[in-house]
């Protein structure tokens, strides 16, 4: 049975345990609540900029060394950075979690941020740049935040402007460390086969010497309204994207569980109706599904397709149809059955992974600072009712305000047109 448990320090550090005993493996991720909606344009980028930092050396051992030490201890370690959260995670065995999670430790707050091995990573991340411009889709879902939110820093890109990359320097890294990489700022997950116990003594050790006490007065973004608008980029690729967006609910909303329920009907698996129609049926895309996006304050239901360009037309023309279906009241019992089936195995599947544990506690903890409680969250999802699920899709879809980005060749499809209300 697993022990959650969360350790609160004076300094506002919060440390995360989800201890389970019949598992041989650890899993470890420092949070910080930074991201590119905390960057004013001139620095953005420098989140994930000083994310790729952290692993090119400290002042005991190389970036090389940093790889080498991992390994010796058979672990995965790698980082990611999104609008509103940085994490630095790791996994390993159980026999190494200690020399693992000190190793974390050391990287996370005595990195030295040398000029040489700062240029080559400027250079590593302008190819990461110079990537997304080859993928249809990243620059589609690119479009689509800008569409979505403007010049409002969650329209911003993560990676930022290769403007702003070519300019850092280790003095922006630096002070963005000690401005955001603070006690209150910073959440600790832990899981798998280690104890509360355990836990404290580590971070007593590794982190509370060394962790900064500033606080900042830098808050995530505002509620935005969403406008309608599209946003598209004519280039010559074979295959060509369509994003759809709707106002959906934040990070944690307490309808959430309704709209996990009502995206897995709409396009959020293969029995969906988006993907039985558009792709089963009518054969005018390999790849359509809905996804919700969730931050602090905003969200949105996003609707994403890559089709010949032949067939963009008659795919906007798909969908409209079926979202003027839900909102008839087209919705069947049975669908909303499947679909709470469906959430709940997900869930319980993803509990049975140290990774996942690790992330969902570390994630929820980080951005909304409540406790992560996959019972709470069948219960939720058991409690769902079609009503509810008629209710939000009204309420979402009803006015026909949607914000859209399209990628790909020239095309005459009407985006202009695209409402359902």
């Amino acid at each position: 049975m697993k022990q959650q448990k969360l350790l609160q320090y004076e300094n506002g550090l919060r440390v995360i345990v989800d201890s389970v005993p019949s598992v041989k493996s650890v899993a470890a991720g420092f949070w910080v609540h930074v991201g590119s909606s905390f960057e004013l344009p001139t620095i953005n980028g420098l989140s994930h900029f000083t994310e790729h930092m952290l692993f090119k050396g400290t002042d005991k051992i190389s970036a090389s060394q940093i790889a080498d030490a991992f390994e010796s201890y058979g672990a995965n370690v790698n980082a990611f950075t999104g609008k509103e959260c940085t994490c630095y995670y790791a996994k390993t065995i159980d026999e190494y979690k200690e020399n693992v999670f000190e190793l974390l430790a050391h990287i996370f707050f005595d990195s030295v941020f040398d000029e040489g091995e700062l240029d080559k990573e400027r250079n590593v991340i302008l190819e990461e740049i110079n990537m997304v411009e080859d993928s249809p889709e990243d620059i589609c879902y690119e479009l689509l935040a800008k569409s979505l939110y403007g010049e409002s820093v969650l329209g911003q890109t993560i990676l930022g402007p290769t403007s702003n990359i070519k300019r850092f320097k280790k003095k922006d890294v630096d002070n963005f460390i000690g401005q955001y990489y603070c006690a209150e700022r910073v959440v600790i997950s832990l899981s798998g086969a280690i104890t509360l116990k355990e836990a404290d003594a580590y971070v007593k050790k590794f982190v509370l010497p060394k962790v900064c006490v500033k606080t900042t007065g830098i808050k995530s973004a505002t509620k935005i309204k969403i406008a309608k608008k599209h946003v598209e980029r004519v280039k010559d690729f074979e295959q060509s994207n369509i994003a759809i967006s709707y106002a959906g609910l934040p990070f944690n909303d307490k309808r959430a569980s309704v709209l996990n329920v009502l995206n897995i009907l709409l396009g959020g698996s293969m029995s969906s109706r988006l993907f039985q129609s558009i792709r089963e049926r009518m054969g005018l895309a390999y790849s359509v599904y809905s996804a919700p996006s969730a931050y602090r304050h905003n969200g949105s239901l996003n609707i994403v397709m890559n089709i010949s360009v032949d067939n963009t037309q008659k795919a906007l023309d798909a969908i409209k149809t079926e979202l003027q279906k839900i909102l008839k009241g087209d919705i069947k019992t049975e669908e909303i059955i499947r679909a709470k089936t469906q959430l709940k195995s997900a869930l319980i599947f993803s509990g049975e992974s140290t990774q996942s544990i690790m992330t969902a506690n570390g994630k929820l903890l980080c951005v909304t600072d409540e406790v992560y409680d996959v019972n709470k969250k069948i219960k939720e999802i058991d409690a769902v009712s079609l009503e509810e699920v008629n209710q939000l899709a009204s309420d979402i879809f009803k006015d026909g305000h949607c914000c859209t980005a399209y990628v790909g060749k020239e095309h005459k499809a009407d985006f202009g047109g695209f409402s359902i209300g």
